[in-house]
């Protein structure tokens, strides 16, 4: 998943650059491992901070709610479900909309990850491919995507 953060990022460059939106919504790479932030950003120069992988679930609809700038926001398949149910219910318009579709699948556990190691302190996590390898103090133990 990590080779769409750097066309997550042109695209919220470009969008900002052309006005076609006054903000983009994405994710960010938390301080803490395995927690990625949503992020708002206006300026284009800040696109660099947009982040994707497989710890971006934090739901991005909840910073949609009764804005009235034109927005453009990252949207998974949960994400864009979620958005028609903020347009149905009259919380946003959709010609304020810029939605950027991306797939998924699916998001690590963290809760589950934590019972695997016991609930050590996770220091550093990496994803390659199908797997990703969570760093402690005095472990490292890789992971499965797929099970």
């Amino acid at each position: 998943m990590l080779a769409y953060t750097e066309k997550i990022r042109e695209t919220a460059s470009r969008l900002l650059k052309e006005n076609k939106v006054d903000v983009f919504i994405g994710y960010k790479k938390g301080t803490v491992p395995m927690m990625n932030e949503p992020v708002l950003i206006s300026d284009p120069e800040k696109a660099d901070i947009l982040y994707w992988d497989s710890n971006c679930g934090l739901n991005l609809c909840n910073y949609l709610t009764k804005r009235t700038d034109r927005i453009g926001i990252l949207a998974n398949g949960c994400n864009s479900r979620n958005i028609v149910t903020h347009i149905i219910e009259n919380q946003i318009k959709r010609d304020q909309l810029y939605i950027v579709g991306i797939p998924c699948t699916g998001m690590i556990d963290r809760r589950a990850v934590m019972r695997a190691v016991n609930n050590k302190e996770i220091l550093d996590v990496k994803e390659d491919g199908d797997q990703f390898t969570v760093k402690g103090k005095d472990f490292e133990e890789t992971f499965d995507t797929k099970n």
